[in-house]
């Protein structure tokens, strides 16, 4: 066959996805610059290649001009910080064919290793569309990679999404959840635990952002009462004297405020790579056992490469108990801030009744608006610490029961 005749076969398969079924799994490993060192059957059938056309062959090989420049930059940002990362990726095969992946890759030793698993959940089908329109962008507006990056993990934000480490758990455990139901297994008591759990943390960092988004609004309610205090004379003594007191527990939210934000966004992101490291380490028990059972590969030491994946799992199956037993670590931490914003909110509370009572004597419009102000943002707060209170008592239900089953599970 001439180079023409390749030319057109590929053209004809260009759109013809490759058919494979959810039951397959499949991995490869890389070196740290991306050069193959070894697979399996599964990866060598689908992609078309031969292993000697595989081995030591940059992975773009099989790269798809339908994925995002973002995605690969994203890929490569993480993992150059030693981050595990999930992507969906479209590959192309060697006649010019298509397929789906959802690619688990993570560092190993001397490289990187990709295991692959058919995706199907209702997040896929979000993702196509939102990869497709980002791939229009890049082609008509000449988007550099990171301006790409930045523009998905705006989209992601946008559908809700607090990190790309949420959108890794949250897609992950679709698709190990939507993969099992298909094969016809039991479902992961583990994983559907912390399937119940991730709503709950965005529910609480949720509720600890309103919270500071609260107190830029009204941050200058101190100040303004101040000053409507002083050109209201003598009169308006106890009004300064509120403002003042106001400004100081101001001071002091606006410190906490940082580290209650910090450890909001800690215990949600303690519960999203928990999520993703748990089904990280299912996926590669599987790709292991799976392994095992498949025939010696010409060019793939397949014991070597058995140990390496059974390595790796443990790896991984200790890091999920290790991020899920941190879980309750982070929610006490948490807690402690949580406590002291709740001082902070009775102080504001009582102020405001003075403030409620001194603007009904003084019968001042402006300093009225203040205090509404000030009732306001206390009402947020207190709003906001109640919802806090009950996510956090429900989270800490939720990680206990999800100890004890990860407890069952490995027994």
């Amino acid at each position: 066959m001439d180079f023409s005749e390749t030319c057109e076969q590929s053209h004809l398969y260009r759109e013809v996805e490759i058919p494979f079924s959810f039951a397959e799994i499949f991995f490869s490993r890389t070196d740290t610059r991306g050069k193959i060192q070894s697979g399996n059957e599964v990866f060598q059938r689908i992609s078309g290649y031969s292993w000697g056309e595989l081995a030591g062959r940059p992975h773009n090989i099989i790269r798809h001009e339908g994925v995002p420049r973002a995605v690969f930059w994203l890929l490569w940002d993480r993992l150059k910080k030693g981050l595990q990362t999930g992507a969906y990726v479209k590959n192309k095969s060697r006649d010019g064919r298509f397929y789906w992946v959802y690619a688990i890759i993570t560092p190993c030793e001397g490289g990187f290793l990709s295991v692959r698993i058919k995706p199907g959940s209702a997040v896929f089908a979000v993702v196509q569309a939102e990869y497709a329109s980002l791939v229009r962008m890049e082609t008509e507006e000449g988007l550099p990679p990171a301006e790409s990056a930045a523009r998905l993990m705006a989209r992601l934000a946008a559908l809700g999404f607090e990190s790309y480490d949420a959108f890794m758990a949250a897609s992950l455990s679709a698709e190990f959840s939507g993969r099992e139901e298909k094969l016809q297994r039991q479902p992961r008591q583990t994983l559907t635990l912390y399937e119940r759990l991730m709503p709950s943390a965005a529910r609480l960092l949720a509720a600890a952002r309103r919270i500071s988004e609260g107190y830029l609004t009204y941050r200058f309610v101190p100040l303004n009462l101040l000053v409507h205090a002083g050109q209201i004379g003598d009169a308006g003594a106890a009004i300064a004297t509120i403002s003042t007191n106001y400004n100081t527990l101001s001071e002091e939210i606006e410190q906490g405020l940082d580290g209650f934000m910090d450890a909001a966004r800690t215990v949600s992101n303690t519960i999203n790579v928990g999520a993703f490291l748990l089904a990280t380490s299912y996926v590669q028990q599987e790709i292991a056992s799976s392994f095992r059972q498949e025939a010696a590969m010409e060019g793939v030491d397949h014991e070597k490469e058995s140990d390496y994946l059974d390595q790796q799992q443990a790896i991984y199956q200790e890091e999920a108990l290790k991020s899920l037993t941190g879980i309750e670590k982070e929610l006490q931490a948490f807690f402690r801030n949580a406590s002291e914003m709740k001082r902070l909110a009775s102080g504001l509370a009582a102020i405001r009744v003075m403030g409620k009572v001194e603007s009904g004597r003084l019968s001042v419009a402006a300093v009225k608006d203040l205090i509404a102000d000030l009732e306001a943002f206390q009402d947020i707060v207190q709003n906001g610490l109640s919802d806090i209170l009950q996510t956090n008592d429900a989270l800490r239900a939720g990680t206990l029961r999800l100890l004890e089953a990860y407890a069952t599970e490995a027994a």
